[in-house]
């Protein structure tokens, strides 16, 4: 009997030390997915700010546009009630 409790013993030594490399190995695993995880944010960060400066730039060449657009038409009105009055 007293074989079968130190063989217990082992048993439970042998299942802690394997307990404790799988814990060590997901403590490594979770270190590797929040270094990720991280990376992966500052990516989108920077994505993001690259996209805003590009709809920032078309809005800009899209006021300018129609700021002509709307002057041109402008004119072209005045002229017109200039003609019209004349």
């Amino acid at each position: 009997m007293d074989k079968q409790i130190v063989n217990m013993l082992s048993d439970i030594q042998q299942n802690m030390k394997e307990f404790d490399r799988n814990l060590k190995e997901f403590g490594s695993d979770l270190k590797e997915i929040k270094e990720t995880v991280n990376r992966i944010e500052v990516s989108q960060t920077e994505d993001v700010i690259a996209l805003l400066k590009v709809g920032n730039q078309r809005s800009e060449t899209d006021f300018h546009y129609l700021n002509t657009r709307i002057t041109d038409i402008d004119k072209r009105v005045f002229t017109l009630e200039n003609r019209a009055e004349g």
